[in-house]
């Protein structure tokens, strides 16, 4: 069969608007893909040519319908591959096409009107269609060399063959012998491969939009499965018609706290996620009548039974014909907690400023208009808060406080250098105008913060100051009435410790001289020892009277000096060592190895702490033990811990122990206690006043009790101090006769305590003469010259100290006269005494009720006389012989032990030094930790050991 030209003219066309009809319903399905419209165009513009053509072959039409029929095609390809670069991606440059088309159309006209050459118009139409299909060959060879894409390569090689075809057509034309005619060979050749081509890169531009499609689809899927697994919430899939979970995401098992192979196939009731049966109803409810729900609050069960808080929003879908739901769960647990929280800071900040007797405001510092104020301010102005808000600073304060707030402002916010949110809040006393026109006095406290919109404001607290200020009236009323009866009260303890000391001193100074009577009877000694213990508890009573008075008014001073704390545990142990026994209590006084020989305290004030612990330990234990520990808490501090087993001190009453005049119920109730309950205050303030601390603790009564004086630890090394030296103060007889003859002076009221001076200097060797009041004093001065002057501060005519005065200022304008030693006698020794008594001349001042010890250390002192003195010398005892220990050094040892007599010890051990080093080392050891039970033991130990090695 033959087929001739005509009609293979018309299949072409036929095929090309056939395939541009495909073209355009492929860019009509996919308008979103980028030249697929280009593509379908240049279809359109390819099949309008070849229709041209088809025409002229059948009918015989100008000249020009060739040149537009060529120019076509050219642009139909033209438009093709750039398609083909729009499709990849890539910009194009559609300017530069339509201008190539320009320049064919042009080309074109001008064969069709300066002649017919159709040799030349065939080699143009083929050269314009190889180029364009080597150009769009090329585009999908590069396409497709990453990944050798199959479809990108067929396109590849249709477009290449295409150009090489219509390049060796325009060879042909060029190269023919009858070059004006078309051979009939290659004009059906041309129309069978131009249908050829055409059909098979419309197909397989077809394809490649489908594969395109298609992995565009995967990808999506494999996005959309990422954003799925990839979601924080619980994202699941489900069947409406069975409620069973289709798909489930991470967020999902992380939630329920079920596994995907656990929930997959199963419902929400099975896995018993939903709380709440009516939440379920709703939520289906919702999607079966709008087809979606959104933001339903649930309770969602998670497997281990834990409710948590969730939204659920819900979409069906469609699959398969079968509905489905998409669902998201979101966690809003920790939302309703946090939401919750400040629900509660809100109501408890709205608690507080609607309840708060201070008036709360906020000042904005761009406006100086108040944003705030709390509903007290009603109380403090009378109007309301939303009344006060429409106030302005001048409406609410007086001119002068309205002025000084305003400056205040001012300054904070163009002067200060600084966050003002960190600046230190400004408070100050202001006048505020109430409402019905009375100016109220208040005190504001004002500090700069930011508020929720982070602008700089004022916050303040203000608060009616009235009653305040009336308090601070009566409360200065008070203090100065206070400190007039204070004032009364040291003029009374002034005149009462005059009043009692005088005449205490009398009777301890009389029973002191005839305690010295040999001649006494048991008897008597009995009765003046009940004399000697009355007057020094009454003494006691005085002194702690006073000594509280000068705490309250402090005048107690703290003298640091070394202490040597391990004889002052043996002068505490020898001291209540008597006490003890007579009660038969074991009585232990220790020092830990650790504690430095000397420590830097007052001694006076520890030691009369301690006295005062020990003497109620031993007063309130009738069984059992007391026991003083000295102890090292730390590198700072040292404890003197004194423990007993006695009654024992409630719980409720150890708070109020150190209170003045507290007796505790078992001192009260017990008859053989005495005291005011003066001993433990002034114990309290005195360690209070040397740096220390002094605490108690007991179980309860009837289980003794445990007082603890904490001090700092201070030692020589620190501060440089030394350790004065002990000094015995043996019994003095006379003066030794080869003294001068010295005349004393003693000028004194109180006949009582003349006596008892004049018979004491008498008894020791002095001349001594007695005036009784100051004016005498002056006259036997002038006319005896007497060395020493003891003078009695209260005394008629010419009190002491003025006496004292003239004295010193005689002497100073007569140096021919004799300045005698001016001793100052006071039973007053409260206030300023004794700066008083040096600032009138006086050389020293002695106490009354005194001692004979502390009158003769005196005349030593100014006198420089010599006394002879009782015998106290201790014979020397033989240590060692040669059968061992002598008897006597070892009974001398063991009364040393028991009685506790550290310097006895020493200076027997010392004995033993040379020639038993061992031993005595042991020895001191034993003394120093004060186990005298040990050397005693030791003692029985070298006795039964020499008795034996002596037996015959």
């Amino acid at each position: 069969m033959t087929v001739d030209l005509l009609t293979l003219s018309i299949a072409l066309s036929l095929a090309s608007v056939l395939q541009c009809a495909a073209l355009i319903g492929l860019a009509l399905a996919n308008r979103g893909r980028a030249g697929l419209v280009w593509w379908a165009a240049g279809m359109g513009v390819l099949a309008f040519g070849l229709l041209i053509t088809t025409l002229r072959d059948v009918a015989e039409v100008p000249l020009v319908w060739h040149a537009v029929s060529n120019t076509l095609v050219g642009g139909g390809m033209l438009l093709l591959y750039h398609g083909v670069e729009r499709f990849f991606g890539d910009r194009g440059h559609l300017s530069r096409l339509l201008l190539i088309w320009l320049l064919i159309l042009i080309a074109n006209l001008l064969l069709a009107f300066t002649g017919d050459t159709p040799p030349l118009r065939r080699i143009l139409f083929s050269v314009v269609i190889a180029l364009c299909s080597v150009l769009s060959g090329l585009r999908f060879w590069r396409a497709s060399r990453p990944d050798m894409d199959s479809i990108g390569l067929f396109l590849a090689i249709v477009f290449f063959a295409n150009g090489v075809f219509f390049a060796l057509r325009g060879i042909a034309s060029a190269t023919d012998v009858n070059w004006l005619v078309v051979s009939p060979s290659w004009q059906t050749a041309t129309y069978l491969f131009s249908i050829a081509t055409t059909t098979l890169w419309t197909f397989g531009l077809i394809l490649l939009v489908n594969r395109e499609l298609v992995i565009e689809q995967r990808e999506a899927l494999q996005q959309l499965e990422q954003v799925f697994a990839a979601q924080p919430d619980a994202v699941l899939l489900s069947r409406l018609t069975d409620g069973a979970f289709v798909k489930v995401n991470h967020g999902f098992t992380r939630i329920s706290g079920y596994t995907a192979e656990e929930a997959l196939g199963k419902d929400g009731v099975t896995l018993h996620i939903w709380h709440s049966p009516e939440d379920r109803r709703k939520w289906a409810e919702l999607i079966w009548r709008d087809g979606y729900c959104a933001g339903v609050e649930f309770q969602f069960r998670r497997r281990n039974g834990e409710l948590r808080t969730c939204l659920l929003s819900s979409q069906m879908v469609m699959i398969r014909g079968v509905p489905h739901a998409i669902s998201i769960v979101h966690d809003i647990t920790e939302r309703k907690q946090i939401e919750e929280a400040l629900r509660r800071s809100d109501a408890r900040y709205r608690l507080i400023a609607e309840n708060t007797t201070d008036v709360i405001c906020l000042l904005d510092t761009q406006t100086v208009r108040f944003t705030f104020f709390s509903p007290s301010v009603e109380k403090l102005i009378g109007y309301s808060a939303a009344e006060a808000l429409q106030l302005s600073l001048s409406d609410v304060l007086t001119p002068e406080s309205a002025q000084q707030v305003q400056s205040a402002l001012r300054y904070m916010l163009h002067h200060w250098d600084g966050d003002l949110v960190t600046a230190p809040p400004w408070i100050a006393e202001i006048d505020v105008v109430h409402r019905d026109g009375h100016v109220v006095h208040a005190e504001i406290i004002t500090s700069f913060v930011r508020d929720e919109q982070d602008r700089l404001v004022v916050l303040g607290v203000a608060r009616d100051i009235a009653a305040r200020k009336q308090a601070e009236i009566e409360l200065r009323l008070a203090r100065q009435q206070a400190e007039a009866a204070n004032r009364a009260k040291s003029a009374f303890l002034a005149n009462m410790s005059h009043e009692l000391r005088t005449p205490l001193h009398a009777v301890l100074g009389f029973a002191q001289l005839l305690s010295r009577d040999d001649t006494l009877t048991t008897t008597q000694r009995e009765y003046l020892e009940i004399i000697n213990r009355s007057g020094e508890h009454l003494l006691k009573l005085i002194n702690e009277v006073l000594d509280l008075a000068k705490i309250e008014a402090g005048r107690y001073v703290y003298n640091a000096a070394p202490l040597d704390v391990r004889q002052l545990v043996v002068d505490l142990q020898v001291l209540f060592r008597p006490q003890t026994e007579a009660k038969q209590l074991q009585f232990t006084a220790t020092c830990a190895a650790e504690i430095p020989s000397v420590i830097v305290s007052d001694e006076a004030k520890v030691r009369q702490i301690l006295i005062n612990l020990l003497g109620n330990a031993i007063k309130f234990t009738e069984h059992g033990m007391v026991q003083l520990r000295v102890e090292l808490e730390s590198a700072k501090r040292v404890l003197f811990i004194v423990e007993d087993t006695g009654v024992g001190i409630s719980p409720l009453e150890q708070s109020q122990l150190f209170r003045p005049f507290f007796q505790g119920q078992h001192t009260v109730q017990n008859a053989t206690a005495t005291g005011v309950g003066l001993g433990l205050s002034i114990s309290y303030e005195l360690a209070r006043l040397i740096g220390g601390d002094l605490t108690v603790y007991s179980e309860g009564i009837g289980h003794g009790a445990r007082f603890t004086l904490a001090l700092p630890l201070r030692t020589p090394t620190t501060s440089p101090l030394t350790l004065p030296e002990k000094s015995s103060a043996p019994r003095v007889v006379r003066l030794k006769v080869d003294q001068p003859l010295y005349r004393m002076l003693v000028a004194d009221d109180q006949p009582a305590s003349a006596l008892l001076l004049i018979t004491l200097l008498h008894r020791l060797g002095f001349v001594v003469q007695s005036v009784a009041d100051g004016q005498a004093a002056l006259d036997v001065w002038r006319s005896w010259q007497p060395h020493m002057v003891w003078l009695d501060m209260r005394m008629p005519r010419i009190d002491g100290l003025t006496v004292a005065r003239q004295i010193r200022d005689i002497c100073a304008q007569d140096p021919g006269l004799h300045r005698p030693v001016v001793i100052a006698l006071s039973a007053h020794v409260f206030g300023d005494t004794l700066s008083q008594i040096r600032e009138a001349g006086c050389d020293d001042f002695i106490a009354k009720p005194f001692r004979e010890h502390d009158v003769v250390q005196l005349i030593e002192r100014y006198l420089h006389v010599q006394f002879e003195y009782a015998e106290t010398a201790t014979p020397a005892i033989p240590a060692i012989t040669e059968q061992g220990y002598h008897p006597e050094w070892c009974q001398a040892l063991s009364q040393a032990a028991g009685e506790a007599n550290i310097r006895r010890l020493q200076a027997l051990v010392a004995q033993i030094e040379t020639d038993r080093p061992e031993d005595a080392h042991q020895l001191r050891q034993w003394i120093e930790t004060f186990d005298y039970q040990a050397v005693i033991h030791w003692l029985e130990t070298i006795t039964t050991s020499q008795s034996t090695s002596h037996t015959v």
